[in-house]
């Protein structure tokens, strides 16, 4: 493709014009319209009317309370851990199947994650094996809704209570995800959120924490900020972090909770074609929805045969090559080098 001067500025091949992406965002609504207004009014770094509008638009959706809006899903993991008061040497029971962000957060913190295998129904942590795994030194489990399934979250709650172990729901993947009729995040003391640009809802970089306490609420607003007194400026009453949001992200988060149904609606219909026919093939096993959970279907995840699985990775060389963005699932976090001790 060349310019009125003959001068080339893009190039077309086959692949690239019919390549069918993993993910990405749709942002065909009021982003630019808000984002303008953000850059007119001056207001563009952590204060501004978008932050609180997105924040109340992002509650009103999910029916969280105390929810705030942080830099990313991880640091959300992050500020959870310290606003319920898990500290240095801890544990932390994890799922083994996860992406990184939960076990690094609970490392960073000081603590000592505890990995817990999956079921492989639905992906997330095995309510069944959590037990055993439990000692004195457990504060916490980390419940991760893995690709758009949520773990069934009741039968963790009662263990947690018994043994006065705290709960977080890491929702970075489970927007628009429901657990007996209401929205994910809601059973935990914490539950925690990511916008980054592959989610269903982005808001570039991004991220929300709910906290079920208002105390823990209250703390985790001066810790996100510096650990800054709300009273007294520049005097600080805890060693906290930068881990806020921009207003610029918010007018974008805005724009993306005005179509926040739509968007999920389409990932769930998207499902139901995949499903018609691959439940055809005697390749996969489709991804299964247990009675309790609405799926929202982050990202559709069949998984091969036994019979079919040493070509996996044929396949998805094949399927990439002709234009299907394809990827393995994330690996356990016990098989790799770093999380071994």
């Amino acid at each position: 493709i060349v310019d009125k001067q003959n001068v080339l500025v893009d190039y077309v091949t086959y692949r690239r014009f019919k390549k069918v992406s993993l993910a990405k965002p749709i942002l065909d609504g009021n982003e630019t319209k808000y984002l303008l207004d953000c850059l007119k009014s001056g207001w563009i770094s952590s204060t501004g009317k978008y932050l609180d509008l997105f924040t109340k638009k992002f509650e009103k959706f999910t029916k969280l309370k105390n929810c705030l809006p942080v830099s990313n899903g991880t640091v959300a993991l992050q500020l959870a851990l310290k606003a319920l008061n898990i500290n240095k040497g801890d544990e932390v029971i994890v799922p083994d199947l996860t992406f990184a962000s939960p076990v690094n957060a609970v490392i960073h913190n000081g603590s000592i994650p505890v990995f817990c295998d999956i079921n492989l129904k639905n992906n997330c942590i095995d309510e069944n094996k959590i037990k055993k795994l439990i000692s004195k030194k457990t504060k916490a489990i980390i419940i991760v809704h893995l690709y758009g399934h949520s773990a069934n979250i009741k039968p963790i709650v009662k263990i947690a209570k018994r043994n006065n172990i705290k709960i977080i729901e890491d929702c970075a993947e489970a927007i628009g995800t429901e657990y007996q009729k209401k929205h994910v995040g809601s059973l935990g003391d914490a539950s925690t959120f990511s916008f980054f640009g592959n989610k269903t809802l982005t808001t570039g970089e991004g991220g929300m924490i709910s906290l079920k306490s208002k105390k823990n609420y209250k703390r985790a607003i001066i810790l996100r900020d510096h650990g800054m007194s709300k009273t007294k400026k520049y005097w600080h009453d805890e060693i906290g972090f930068n881990f806020r949001l921009t207003n610029l992200q918010s007018a974008i988060g805005c724009a993306q909770m005005e179509k926040a149904k739509k968007l999920i609606d389409s990932k769930r219909q998207l499902a139901q074609h995949y499903k018609k026919y691959f439940s055809k093939m005697p390749f996969f096993k489709i991804p299964q929805q247990e009675h309790y959970c609405k799926h929202s279907y982050w990202l559709y995840t069949p998984k091969l045969n036994s019979n079919y699985s040493n070509s996996k990775h044929e396949l998805i060389r094949f399927l990439n090559l002709k234009g299907f963005e394809v990827r393995n699932v994330f690996y356990p976090m016990s098989k790799m080098k770093i999380y071994k001790k």
